[in-house]
């Protein structure tokens, strides 16, 4: 899927819209596990799920989180970002 960034060993920060689709989108399973959440609590925790999903660990700072991702996931938990 090329979602490394070879070079730096990290997540790659440029998202083409069919990527972002592919990768971060949330499933009727996902939704369920942020639907009792709010706020910012409910798009951080969508953005954990999906990283985790794709680096197989957990972020160490926030700017690992490609900002495509970050403006699609709050659209998709209905967060303002």
């Amino acid at each position: 899927m090329g979602d490394l960034d070879e070079r730096a060993g990290r997540l790659r920060q440029d998202w083409e819209p069919e990527d972002l689709i592919e990768v971060w989108t949330l499933l009727e399973d996902d939704m369920k596990k942020v639907r009792n959440k709010s706020g910012a609590t409910r798009l951080g925790f969508a953005l954990l799920l999906k990283f985790f999903e794709v680096e197989a660990r957990f972020p160490e700072a926030a700017r690992e989180v490609p900002a495509a991702a970050v403006e699609y996931l709050a659209q998709q938990v209905k967060v303002p970002r």
